[in-house]
């Protein structure tokens, strides 16, 4: 079982991948291994709330143009 500054750092790993632009099938952690999953929770985290941030601000950008 991995420590939990390991579990830490993978997720935070997860969601800096989603903002440099990386997909979810860029995970360096192969399945079963026990950092892949909070490296794909912080992935799916950081998308949640670039979606939940763009529905907002598209709507202002376009008021704008």
């Amino acid at each position: 079982m991995a420590a939990r500054g390991e579990l830490v750092a993978a997720l935070k790993e997860g969601r800096l991948a989603h903002e440099l632009g990386e997909g979810s099938a860029d995970c360096p952690y192969p399945a079963g291994h026990p950092l892949r999953a909070p490296w794909l929770r912080g992935f799916a985290a950081a998308r949640s709330q670039g979606e939940e941030g763009s529905e907002g601000g598209e709507g202002a950008a376009g008021g704008d143009k």
